[in-house]
C-alpha cells in the first residue's frame, strides 16, 4: 500500500517530539502497572495475550506495513525500559512468532501504560477504547515483522 511522503507513520513514534516527552517524563509513579497477562485492567477487559517485538523499531515497522491506523482503538503500547513494542492480541493466538518476537501468556507479567498516556516507562501508542477493543491478530502480526524485516534488508542492500 502506498503513503504520501509526508504521511505520519509507526516509525515517527521513535523520535516523539518535545511536548510528548514532557508529558511522559512528569506522568508520576502511576503512570504504569504491573499486570497479569490475560486479566482484564483499565480500558482492556476480557481474555487477552500478547506479543513483545524486539527492537520497538522493529515492531513499529510491522505496525507501518499492517497499515494499522493510529486511532483506532487498538492496544499497542511502547515498553520503553525493554525497547519493545507491545501488541494486545486475542487469548489462545499469542504464538512464538520470528527472532525477537516473544508470546506473552498467562501466567507471566507485564509493565502495561495507566491512565490516559501511560508514563516513561511504558506508553500507549494506539489506547483501546473502553468496552471495544479491537485486539490486532497475532498471526497478521508475525507475517508483518517477516515483511518489514525484508523490506528492511531489501534497503540496505541497496545502499
Amino acid at each position: 500500500m502506498a503513503t504520501p511522503e509526508n504521511a505520519p507513520r509507526w516509525a515517527d513514534f521513535l523520535n516523539p517530539d518535545d511536548e510528548t516527552l514532557d508529558r511522559l517524563r512528569h506522568a508520576g509513579r502511576g503512570a504504569t502497572s504491573l499486570v497479569a497477562v490475560g486479566t482484564p485492567w483499565d480500558t482492556v477487559g476480557g481474555q487477552w495475550e500478547a506479543l513483545a517485538i524486539a527492537p520497538l523499531e522493529r515492531g513499529l515497522a510491522a505496525l507501518d506495513v499492517l497499515a494499522l491506523p493510529f486511532d483506532g482503538g487498538h492496544p499497542v503500547f511502547a515498553d520503553l525500559a525493554r525497547n519493545e513494542l507491545v501488541v494486545l492480541v486475542p487469548a489462545g493466538t499469542a504464538i512464538e512468532g520470528p527472532q525477537g518476537v516473544r508470546a506473552l501468556k498467562p501466567g507471566t507479567y507485564l509493565v502495561v501504560p495507566h491512565g490516559p498516556a501511560g508514563g516513561f516507562v511504558a506508553a500507549w501508542l494506539s489506547r483501546p477504547t473502553r468496552g471495544c477493543t479491537r485486539y490486532v491478530d497475532a498471526v497478521r502480526v508475525r507475517e508483518a515483522v517477516l515483511v518489514a524485516e525484508t523490506r528492511r534488508v531489501k534497503h540496505a542492500r541497496a545502499r
